[in-house]
């Protein structure tokens, strides 16, 4: 086939009239070069599109240095330090049947650190932005059972509820991940959970749960059954109950009543005895996680719920909202929301000593002790979700001068070297030796001993407050503490440590305690110092050696 001679200063044809066509369109209509053959230009210096072979090469060179640097800022923004919740957050579970646990509890305070080892990706815009730190809070209390109460269900949701979280949350698109997807993501988390607890042969029984998500200045809870969830809000000089759990799951609601009427269910009763009643049993739960025998699995219709009441709320972080409770259902029916915050008004940032004195007052008014009480408190810490900065730190030894210190009363700020005193109380569980002289019997239970280092606290709280009014210029605790006199009367009559045998202002003084120590004394032990400044009293701590309450003094 013989071939015409290609000038030089050709140029290829032109595009025909109308819209713009892209590159390989464009060679299409300009129809076939020089007999049948598609020309490459001069020396093969050209593509289809007439681009030349080193522009192409180029920007192919320029898209993969794109293509690295996104896979390097991914890597780098997966591998920075994940931080925690700025929160405090412990749970207290007193009662019950031996040896039958109903009610589970899960506290993880790194949801993200979590993904990161089950190798899930997370949203990275909108509320996930920058890192955002996640906490999960979670409460499943089989006794809100719509049949017999059993362990199995709450047992299940316990083990896998942070998994259908971590997958629903990773399945959102980029564009969606506001409030309002994560709350869908919630409710689905839920219904893809009782899904697959109807699927198991061997739960037969259901359970309630009150769920907290944190996700950077939001909080969310859920809330299914007779379980509950209170926040705190700071109103003028009181605080007052939130509560985010008591317009779903008791059959007495209208809407509830309504709703089991509707799928075939008879209410009989009224107010807190109202029931709703089916051909295989009666219960006093309109919603719950699992319960086949209501959802269903014998060839009826489903009359039990599991979808959740939901709430999501901006956080303004010790500011306006102070804390939350969450609480199984002796605790619910026994004590209203408000209640709940006046009892635990004593023991501010000491969410332990506020979850024991929660199930004291319950119990005082007439919780059976077969009934397993179980109460989370989540605390929300000064300096916002990422928490504070020090203005300086103690470090290593103990310092020539008094070092300044800028963080705010339960500020997560970690300092490297605390000086500490602290008592000591040992109990039944505690597995150390009692004191030489004490009787085994003489020894108290771990709700006698906790009952007993909340009632110091009250003590230590009332000293302080006589203190600031006999030395008014004196305003800071660390200014205080040191015209206490209860502090060694109180450490010698109940202290079980060695160090409450030394004399003076020595008495019960753990010295500089780094945080490697702190560490080995507990990891609730190093939680609960962190956040003290000189004069704070830390909440109750449990350590191998047993339960503690510790003054940082410097």
């Amino acid at each position: 086939v013989s071939r015409a001679p290609t000038s030089p200063l050709r140029t290829p044809a032109r595009p025909p009239p109308g819209p713009p066509l892209g590159a390989w369109a464009w060679a299409a209509a300009a129809g076939p070069q020089d007999g049948g053959m598609v020309s490459q230009g001069v020396g093969g210096h050209e593509g289809y599109s007439g681009t030349p072979l080193w522009k192409v090469q180029q920007q192919n060179a320029a898209q993969r240095e794109a293509a690295l640097q996104e896979s390097l800022a991914y890597a780098a923004e997966r591998t920075k330090p994940v931080p925690p919740v700025n929160v405090l957050a412990e749970a207290v579970s007193i009662g019950g049947l031996s040896g039958k646990r109903l009610v589970r509890h899960v506290l993880i305070k790194c949801l993200r650190k979590v993904a990161q080892n089950s190798r899930v990706d997370l949203p990275t815009s909108g509320l996930f932005s920058n890192q955002a730190p996640i906490g999960l809070y979670c409460l499943f209390d089989g006794q809100s059972s719509a049949g017999e109460a059993g362990p199995a269900a709450a047992e299940y949701c316990a083990r896998n509820f942070y998994k259908k979280v971590l997958e629903n949350l990773s399945s959102l698109p980029a564009g969606a991940t506001s409030d309002i997807f994560v709350k869908a993501a919630l409710v689905k988390t839920f219904e893809d959970l009782d899904k697959e607890i109807l699927e198991q042969p061997d739960v037969r029984d259901g359970c309630g749960a009150s769920i907290a998500l944190i996700i950077g200045e939001y909080l969310f809870t859920a809330v299914l059954g007779n379980c509950d969830a209170t926040l705190c809000e700071a109103e003028n000089t009181r605080q007052r109950a939130v509560p985010l759990g008591r317009s779903q799951g008791r059959c007495h609601l209208p809407e509830e009543r309504a709703r089991l009427q509707r799928a075939g269910g008879a209410v009989i009763g009224e107010g807190a005895t109202a029931r709703v009643v089916i051909a295989g049993g009666t219960s006093s739960v309109s919603r719950s996680l699992g319960d086949p025998l209501w959802k269903g699995a014998g060839g009826g219709s489903a009359v039990l719920s599991c979808i959740p009441e939901i709430h999501s709320i901006k956080l303004s972080w010790a500011e306006k909202h102070i804390y939350l409770f969450i609480t199984a259902k002796p605790l619910a029916e026994a004590l209203t929301s408000q209640q709940m915050v006046e009892f635990a008004g004593d023991f501010a940032v000491q969410p332990r000593a506020a979850c024991g004195e929660l199930i004291q007052k319950a119990s005082s008014m007439g919780v059976a002790p077969t009934d397993q009480c179980t109460a989370i408190q989540v605390w929300f810490l000064r300096g916002g979700p990422y928490g504070g900065e020090a203005e300086e730190t103690v470090g290593g030894e103990a310092p020539k001068k008094k070092p300044r210190l800028g963080a705010a009363v339960g500020a997560s700020v970690e300092t490297k070297s605390a000086r500490l005193r602290h008592i000591m109380v040992n109990s039944q569980e505690t597995p150390t030796p009692p004191v030489p002289g004490q009787k085994a019997e003489e020894i108290r239970t771990r709700v006698e001993a906790e009952a007993l280092l909340r009632q110091l606290l009250r003590e230590f709280k009332t000293e302080l407050e006589d203190l600031r009014r006999k030395h008014g210029r004196l305003k800071k605790p660390e200014d205080l503490w040191q015209k206490s006199g209860l502090f060694a009367k109180l450490c010698k009559e109940y202290s079980v440590c060695p160090t409450a045998q030394k004399g003076g202002g020595m008495c019960g003084d753990l010295g500089w305690v780094s945080r490697e120590a702190q560490r080995k004394f507990s990891r609730e032990f190093h939680d609960a110092v962190s956040v003290l400044r000189p004069g704070d009293w830390s909440d109750i701590v449990p350590s191998s050696s047993g339960l503690h309450i510790v003054q940082r003094i410097a």
